[in-house]
């Protein structure tokens, strides 16, 4: 099962989340959710539940999607898909330099978010499979 661990403030933000990517399929696995409201609540949960991939908005508290993904991306455990939802075209940069893998700016298109999501947990998949391969 994969696990997407989706991060916003406010609820109803992550509920539409959800329902943009939860038809998603990823080599016939379906998928799960797990939510935080906060970073802080986000880097507990990807530490103890290891998602496959995190979908955040960029104005989550206390420090913002930014650093929340420099934070996921530090540690090797929690080093999985980024996608960060931008408020702003001009944050783009921001976003890239924290390490974000992908960017979706607001408002969010559904299809859009979705097709993003499937292409980076495929190449994740691919990138397991090849290290299960050569170990």
């Amino acid at each position: 099962m994969i696990q997407i661990l989706l991060v916003a403030d406010d609820p109803g933000f992550r509920d539409r989340l959800r329902l943009a990517l939860e038809r998603l399929e990823v080599s016939g696995e379906e998928v799960s959710f797990l939510e935080a409201a906060n970073g802080n609540d986000a880097l507990v949960v990807a530490e103890a539940r290891l998602p496959d991939l995190v979908v955040a908005d960029v104005s989550v508290t206390p420090y913002g999607g930014f650093g929340l993904t420099r934070d996921l991306k530090a540690n090797p455990d929690t080093a999985c898909p980024v996608i960060l939802i931008l408020d702003r075209f001009q944050d783009e940069w921001l976003g890239r330099w924290s390490g974000a893998d992908a960017l979706v700016n607001r408002p969010v298109d559904p299809f859009a978010l979705a097709q993003v999501a499937g292409r980076l947990l495929e190449e994740e998949q691919g990138e397991a499979t090849l290290e299960g391969a050569t170990s």
